[in-house]
């Protein structure tokens, strides 16, 4: 299975849907802490496009038919990933949420 740029639109179009919320919320409440945290946002919708690139294809697999464990390695690596990267997402969230709601001296 090769991965070409089509197949990564969607997980790429799915984080910046997800990350776009938090990205207001520090736009709006940036008062307290000036500047934009273009590093924090590339690593939160990076980790959620690959999270949505790790998941569609076992979505579009099950959708097609096949079974959940036909291929139970490739099934248990890819739930790895997934929440190794889904929980680094909640993480780097939850420890930013004071600075996206504007809390002075979030850091």
């Amino acid at each position: 299975m090769s991965i070409c740029l089509p197949n990564l639109r969607t997980p790429a179009l799915y984080g910046f849907l997800i990350t776009l919320p938090f990205a207001i919320l520090e736009i709006v409440n940036q008062k307290a802490n000036p500047g934009f945290p273009f590093n924090l946002f590339g690593v939160l919708w990076l980790s959620s496009a690959l999270f949505f690139a790790t998941l569609l294809p076992i979505i579009r697999y099950l959708r097609a038919g096949g079974k959940l464990l036909d291929h139970p390695f490739s099934l248990f690596t890819r739930l790895v990933v997934l929440f190794m990267l889904g929980s680094m997402w909640l993480g780097i969230l939850s420890d930013q949420m004071p600075c996206f709601l504007g809390i002075p001296n979030c850091d």
